[in-house]
């Protein structure tokens, strides 16, 4: 029949001189196996890939790999993200055009967390985005920053800011804002830079000048308990009251916050586009968007509140309760509030539902997206989408939180530093 061979043919294809083919075979299994280890390996998000890189021997297999737990806490720029985990290891997601993930990735966008190479292996203990630039601190008392290369001396991968390390008093706190970072000290001294403009709270000169202390209601001489970074203003938390400055609440000289309960002091503030929130030691909210502090009703027992800082348009508010319970107001542009639809704009907080069997320990607001963390370390996201912002692998968008955002596995701690 076609294709069977004669008994000669098949002769010829078992012996050659005298010798078995089984020599041939040897010969093609040894080329095939090189194939094997020379080809691309494609791993699902699963698991991860081990090599033993020995001089003796070289295997390859696959180990079940570890959720990545962003314990640490999160952040949301206009259309970026990044969060940190328990040990101190940075990662972002989202628009890279400016350089403001701190890849050092040129500008392409991520859909994924992707690590931030923090020089000398530190741990980061905080981390904020700004609209497109970023700033860490860490462990050793360091602050990083990187982003937009218009600011101070920012590229697209961590720069320390040589300015603290010269100090004796070390930073305890960062945060990035819009154009702008803050940095504050053990002892209560604030600093700013970046954009020259009043949302420094101090008098300004270029973009790249160094940091400087806030001198804004005499923030030059207050202790500052903590500080936010805005849109267009600033605010900070004292041992004596509440101060903002910038755009609409006094520029460069700045105004004091008033409308806070005499006993109940204010503990927390988060500045976005043109309006501030004020938490209490007792979980009482306020909010403002000028200089006077009115009660947001409805909301007790509050222990975190975010509002954004989108480059355009009004921001979205989100508070959290020690229940882990959330609520969303203001705008849903980007369906970024959670609440299950896309559009308008909520003048009340609206309960948002979250992923099942989570709470919220943490939210970040961005320009049309949100994220919130839960205690366990993993996260939800909502919003925009279009460059991968929520860090699920797509660039779809999503109008809700109930479902937690899949996170690609990470070899498990240890796993790469002995061979088997």
């Amino acid at each position: 029949m076609p294709g069977r061979l004669s008994g000669a043919a098949r002769d010829r294809t078992v012996r050659r001189d005298g010798r078995p083919r089984r020599a041939v075979l040897r010969v093609l299994a040894a080329w095939c196996a090189a194939a094997v280890l020379l080809a691309p390996v494609v791993a699902t998000p699963s698991t991860a890939l081990l090599a033993d890189g020995g001089a003796v021997r070289a295997t390859l297999g696959t180990v079940e790999a570890e959720p990545l737990l962003l314990r640490g806490g999160i952040g949301a720029g206009e259309a970026w993200s990044l969060g940190w985990d328990a040990d101190g290891r940075l990662f972002a997601w989202g628009s890279n055009g400016v350089g403001q993930l701190g890849t050092g990735l040129e500008t392409a966008s991520v859909t994924r967390p992707t690590p931030v190479a923090v020089p000398d292996g530190r741990r980061v203990v905080q981390a904020s985005a700004g609209i497109d630039l970023g700033i860490a601190l860490t462990d050793d008392g360091g602050v990083w920053a990187w982003g937009n290369p218009d600011i101070w001396t920012n590229t697209d991968v961590p720069q320390r800011v040589a300015f603290f390390d010269d100090l004796d008093d070390e930073v305890v706190g960062v945060d990035a804002g819009g154009y702008y970072y803050l940095a504050w000290t053990g002892t209560g001294a604030l600093y700013s830079w970046g954009v020259a403009s009043h949302r420094l709270g101090r008098p300004f000169q270029t973009d790249r000048d160094p940091p400087a202390r806030v001198t804004a209601q005499g923030l030059d001489s207050r202790t500052v308990v903590t500080a936010s970074a805005g849109r267009f203003h600033g605010a900070a938390v004292t041992a004596d009251g509440v101060a903002v400055w910038g755009a609409d609440v006094g520029d460069t000289a700045g105004s004091a916050v008033t409308g806070l309960p005499d006993d109940d002091p204010v503990v927390g503030v988060s500045a976005g586009a043109r309006a501030t929130l004020l938490w209490t030691a007792s979980g009482r909210l306020l909010g403002t968007t000028s200089r006077e502090a009115e009660p947001v009703p409805g909301l007790v027992d509050v222990v975190g509140a975010v509002v954004s800082s989108p480059v355009t348009g009004l921001p979205g508010q989100w508070a959290w309760d020690g229940a882990g319970r959330l609520w969303a107001w203001g705008s849903n542009a980007g369906g970024q509030l959670g609440i299950g639809a896309p559009g308008g704009v909520y003048v009340s907080p609206q309960a948002v539902e979250l992923a099942p069997g989570s709470t919220a320990a943490a939210v970040a607001g961005g320009g049309a997206h949100a994220l919130y963390e839960a205690g366990s370390g993993t996260f939800a996201a909502a919003g925009s989408n279009e460059h991968g912002q929520l860090g699920d692998g797509t660039t779809t968008p999503r109008t809700e939180f109930r479902v937690e955002v899949p996170i690609a596995g990470w070899p498990p701690r240890g796993a790469l530093d002995d061979p088997p």
